[in-house]
């Protein structure tokens, strides 16, 4: 995965349109939709920093998929893995698994 398809993640991740997004971020909507679209390669820093603060998200993550700010990279980005899994479910399955996560903490 590279860094457009990582933008593209977390944009749909938080729920964000691309006009949003670049509001949010201070950058221009055509500027966002080279980035996303792949038409620019990659944003200069300073950008990049605004888009991944809109994003919550580390401009490391967004360029290399890894974010070593949290204590535990590999618990992290499984972390990270089950959140988007979980935001793609519809509601009602959403409640089962948030179900079955509450039984498994009360065994521990």
């Amino acid at each position: 995965m590279d860094f457009r398809e990582r933008l593209r993640e977390e944009i749909s991740f938080v729920g964000l349109s691309n006009k949003e997004l670049a509001a949010k971020a201070g950058i221009t909507l055509r500027s966002l939709v080279s980035y996303v679209s792949g038409q620019s390669c990659m944003p200069s820093a300073d950008v990049a920093v605004k888009i991944a603060r809109a994003l919550d998200t580390t401009v490391e993550y967004l360029v290399t998929g890894q974010n070593t700010s949290l204590s535990d990279e590999a618990s992290g980005e499984k972390t990270r893995r089950l959140l988007h899994i979980y935001a793609s479910l519809p509601e009602k399955q959403k409640s089962l698994l948030l179900a079955v996560a509450e039984d498994i903490q009360k065994t521990l």
